[in-house]
């Protein structure tokens, strides 16, 4: 294989694999620690989080879209699995009764700490302990320039 566009198409599929195989083993072993620990999936760990990172928001259901990759029907089920375990409500928003915002209970947000304590010390374990603290930065730096 040559280049395209001045990009090996070598080192291209490296990156993406390397990438992908790091991402696949953090989320598998978060995966099993967020669901012996706390009952929660990946997803409703996400909603969760997400809930918890903008607790003084309102937040709109449409707008979890952006940290949980799901269609709108399945952000819908989601929702109602941890409504119905009381880990958070619904609510109409003010002036917009068709608008639904979220919020987590009280137990909600206890879980959602005690689920970030794990996600923290698995992203350690597993990926950013192996770095050095000038080298996290730079991965930092890195994959946020491909975020952007």
């Amino acid at each position: 294989m040559g280049d395209h566009d001045g990009h090996s198409i070598e080192a291209c599929s490296r990156v993406w694999q390397t990438l992908r195989l790091a991402h696949d083993r953090v989320a598998r072993r978060l995966g099993t620690e967020l669901a012996r620990d706390c009952a929660l999936s990946p997803n409703e760990f996400d909603l969760l989080l997400y809930l918890r990172l903008h607790a003084a928001e309102e937040v709109r259901i449409g707008s979890v879209l952006e940290a949980v990759p799901l269609s709108q029907p399945a952000l819908s089920r989601l929702v109602a699995r941890l409504e119905a375990r009381g880990l958070l409500a619904r609510s109409a928003a003010a002036g917009d009764g068709r608008a639904v915002l979220l919020g987590l209970t009280d137990a909600g947000a206890a879980l959602a700490d005690r689920a970030a304590a794990i996600h923290a010390q698995v992203v350690q374990e597993t990926l950013t302990g192996k770095f050095t603290e000038a080298e996290q930065a730079e991965l930092l730096r890195t994959l946020d320039q491909i975020c952007r």
